[in-house]
């Protein structure tokens, strides 16, 4: 859909709202956790960095968001709100990697089975994002699977990208 709206293609499946905010979330969280696995790092330190760096990059979306509103008249409070909660997706995507973090922090998991499964878990949204995408694309789960596995492929080259940028 052209405006982003959620709607019908044709043959009836649902068509997503704007997924932007949550594949963005997805690919900087898989991005924020391969770039500390780097390190030796602990799971507690990982998962406050995931979260503190997903908030502070919500917040910049809200606030890109919020001047691209502002050019075009003033907002009210329930406008900046809206835009908040449309970017809110982004926040979600960091929900279960930073819970599987927080099992190496109790113990649960060793540091690097909890990283490692926190980055496939990550990876998995990618994979999902791409799976949802080719649902609403393709009324063939074969094809739906091609864009997956594709999109991931994708997301992990970006991913890789970003590695190598930040070190």
């Amino acid at each position: 859909m052209i405006d982003g709206t959620a709607g019908e293609p044709d043959d009836g499946r649902p068509v997503p709202g704007d997924v932007t905010p949550a594949v963005y979330g997805s690919l900087l969280v898989t991005t924020l956790v391969a770039v500390q696995w780097r390190h030796d790092v602990s799971t507690t330190f990982l998962g406050l960095t995931l979260v503190a760096s997903v908030a502070v990059f919500w917040l910049a979306h809200v606030w890109a968001e919020t001047v691209n509103q502002r050019v075009r008249g003033p907002i009210d409070q329930g406008e900046f709100l809206r835009l908040a909660r449309a970017e809110s997706p982004m926040l979600a995507a960091a929900v279960v990697p930073t819970v599987v973090l927080g099992l190496g922090s109790i113990g649960l998991l060793q540091t690097d089975t909890a990283v490692g499964l926190a980055l496939t878990v990550s990876m998995v949204q990618l994979f999902v994002w791409g799976w949802i995408v080719g649902r609403a694309a393709h009324a063939s789960r074969w094809v739906a699977f091609v864009v997956a596995t594709l999109d991931l492929l994708l997301g992990m080259a970006i991913v890789t990208l970003e590695v190598v940028v930040l070190h």
